[in-house]
Parts: structure tokens; sequence; C-alpha cells
């Protein structure tokens, strides 16, 4: 099996003020498919755990095309479109109910012993089951190696509800952290279009975290770089652009 498929009717709950699905809530349904796709072929998240292995996301890259509402059916497709050394490249695209493309994401994830809590080499007998499929959905993740200055941001005080099976943040809880911070009228007048998180350092229950923005005049369209820090240490790097 080299792509997997699943349907969703977005819930009332998940959706924004103006009644479309929030960008977060649309990639928590992406990484519920990533899980389902992996229990297809025995090796979800209670497999690995009991190698003692799981799989960390390193890198996001995203586009929305178009924005679904609350009661849409909307279908996710993903599969593995490559794994080298302590890397796998999965792509997400979201289709609605007339197989329209409306989304697509590129993700970057690496594969951790438990034991050892470093990354190691994805053994043959992990990778191989996901199949041959190169299909890559987006160009190059952002680079962030160019450091820059963010303005003082919110404060978020990571609490117990935050923490996920693995015993680390949950990744979209970064992009919540993120999306809080952009100004209120951009959000009110504009949807985002383009995402990009990069995943330096796991945040831990108790930290207080800080959420800071800055934006990127240079582009025609409100584009913003942002950082999640506590304590001067960086734990994530982000950029929107909005349409």
């Amino acid at each position: 099996m080299s792509k997997y498929r699943k349907k969703f009717i977005i819930p009332y709950y998940d959706g924004d003020k103006d009644g479309y699905i929030r960008p977060e809530n649309l990639l928590a349904y992406l990484g519920e498919t990533s899980n389902l796709h992996s229990d297809s072929i025995g090796l979800g998240l209670k497999e690995l755990k009991s190698s003692n292995y799981c799989w960390i996301l390193n890198r996001w890259r995203a586009r929305f095309f178009k924005h679904p509402r609350v009661r849409d059916e909307i279908t996710i497709e993903t599969w593995c479109s490559g794994i080298d050394k302590f890397y796998a490249s999965r792509e997400f695209a979201v289709y609605d109910k007339d197989e329209d493309i409306i989304f697509k994401g590129s993700t970057q994830w690496v594969f951790l012993d438990l034991n050892k809590g470093r990354p190691v080499r994805v053994p043959e007998e992990v990778g191989k089951p996901y199949g041959e499929c190169k299909d890559k959905l987006l160009e190059d993740f952002y680079d962030f190696r160019k450091d820059y200055e963010v303005e003082k941001g919110l404060e978020f005080h990571v609490r117990r509800s935050d923490i996920d099976s693995n015993k680390h943040v949950n990744n979209v809880k970064y992009l919540n952290w993120i999306l809080e911070a952009v100004p209120d009228d951009i959000v009110d007048k504009h949807r985002l279009y383009d995402l990009d998180i990069f995943y330096k350092k796991e945040v831990k229950q108790g930290n207080t975290i800080e959420s800071s923005i800055l934006q990127d005049v240079k582009e025609l369209n409100p584009t913003f770089l942002h950082k999640i820090t506590n304590e001067k240490e960086i734990h994530a790097l982000g950029r929107t652009l909005w349409k």
C-alpha cells in the first residue's frame, strides 16, 4: 500500500468564528490520517513503542488553496515520499467533496530511539511496508538558517492537556501559539495561505513559552516570521503568508 485515504466531516467545534475549520484542527486531521495509515500496515504508535521507537515531526510546509467549512466533507490522502537515513518524508493532499484539491502539505519526520533518546537509522522493516511513491507536493522547505529579531510576543503556560501520548507537546499546539500572535486585522481580513514550521526542541509541561512575531515587509501579501522560545532558547521557527 503506497497511498492511504480517509474521509472526514468537519464538526462545528473545530470551526472558527466565521465557520471555517481552524488551520491547527485541519493539521490534527492530517496527523490522525498518518497514524491510521501506519496502523493499517502494522506500524502504528503501539507497535513502534513496543520496540522503543517513535516518529518526531521535524518540519511542515503547507499551502491552503481553499479553507473548508464546518459540515463540509473532505478526503485526506497521505503517503511516504521517501526515507533517507534518520528521516522520512510524508505528503498530504486534501480534497473537497468534488475531488478538487484544496490543500497540499509536505512534512519531514525523524526516527527516534526512545531508549537512547536520539535519532537512529530507519530499519528496513519499518520503511519498506510504506511502499514506493516518490510524488512530492511542494517545493523545498523554507530556509530558516538566517536568524531574525522578533518583537516581544504572547506568553503561554504549557498545560497538562497540551501533552500527547509521546509525552511531548503535540505539534499542532505550536501552530496554535503561532497564529495567536498574528494581528487581529490580518486574521479578520485574510486567510492563511502558506505555512512553514521548523521544530527544533521539545517544550515540556510547566514551561512558559513566548510566541513572537515579525512582519516581512518585503512581501506583497502579509507575511510573518515567528519564534517559539523559552528564556531565549528557540523551540520552533515559523513563517506564515496570508491572502
